[in-house]
């Protein structure tokens, strides 16, 4: 593992780090100190990768022109002694490129690790995003529903059932793209004035929208504004604007089958409403 500090902490560090094993070589009178200092040479190389290794590796070097050098005077030196000098020197180097490169790799390694797991992180909040999402409307499907269930209990919410009057007329008339184009603006509707967070779709033309902790002030004020946005399909030239059936119904969610009863009763209001208007539209004009 390496440590992640800049490169004048991993040089304070090192250079810390060897002095302690310089005092205790030095003081214990160790016979092969390199022994100990290499040690620390491979700890600050793996530690804090080449700042900490060349810091360790210089540190360890002079320490070893002082140890063989004549009266430690770091100028002379007897043959024998020169020849470890030099095979001390070519030991450091060694160690110091062979620990770093393998910290390189290790760290390149990590990072790519690190790198495949944010993808597939990512990836799967896409998939999730998706299995979660009505693919036409752009709204929350009956699986997110399920998924939010626990998130409306103990609070007061206000559940609404809207469905498209004539919708299968929509789709037999002017074909199933008109429909969706109609579903999609519905779908975009509802989400913008509610919140998508508490849109789905509940079924073929029917959308469910359940708020919590809304005044029946702010719901009516969001409810108009959604009659007063209803999709529109070109006809020929002419614009034609598609009615909603609604139905709501407000209570406090004290457990599943509590949620389920208020959409029953939310979709019963949207069906009475969608039957006085059925019955609106074939009753004959008064004279």
């Amino acid at each position: 593992m390496q440590l992640k500090f800049s490169l004048s902490k991993s040089i304070v560090f090192s250079a810390l780090i060897m002095i302690v094993l310089i005092l205790v070589v030095y003081f214990f009178n160790i016979p092969n100190p390199n022994m100990i200092l290499i040690a620390g040479l491979v700890l600050c190389s793996a530690l804090f990768s080449f700042g900490g290794g060349v810091t360790a590796g210089i540190i360890m070097f002079f320490y070893t022109l002082f140890f063989f050098s004549t009266d430690n005077s770091f100028i002379n030196f007897t043959s024998q002694n020169l020849q470890k000098v030099f095979v001390s020197l070519v030991g450091i180097l060694a160690d110091l490129l062979l620990v770093c490169l393998l910290k390189r790799a290790e760290i390149q390694a990590f990072s790519e690790v690190n790198e495949l797991t944010e993808k597939l992180r990512d990836e799967n909040e896409r998939l999730q995003t998706i299995s979660l999402t009505d693919a036409l409307t752009g709204v929350q499907n009956r699986m997110a529903l399920r998924h939010d269930y626990d998130s409306y209990l103990n609070r007061e919410v206000t559940v609404l059932m809207l469905d498209l009057d004539k919708f299968k007329s929509i789709n037999d008339t002017h074909g199933h793209e008109t429909g969706d184009l109609v579903l999609r603006q519905t779908g975009t509707a509802i989400a913008a004035t509610f919140g998508n967070e508490n849109c789905y779709r509940f079924g073929g033309d029917e959308f469910l929208v359940i708020c919590a902790d809304i005044s029946e002030d702010e719901f009516a004020e969001k409810l108009g504004q959604i009659m007063n946005n209803r999709p529109t399909f070109d006809d020929n030239g002419k614009t034609v604007t598609v009615d909603y059936s609604v139905g709501y119904v407000r209570g406090e969610l004290e457990g599943p089958n509590s949620l389920r009863a208020l959409f029953s009763e939310a979709d019963r209001r949207m069906y009475e409403a969608k039957h006085r208007s059925k019955r609106a539209a074939e009753a004959p004009d008064d004279k």
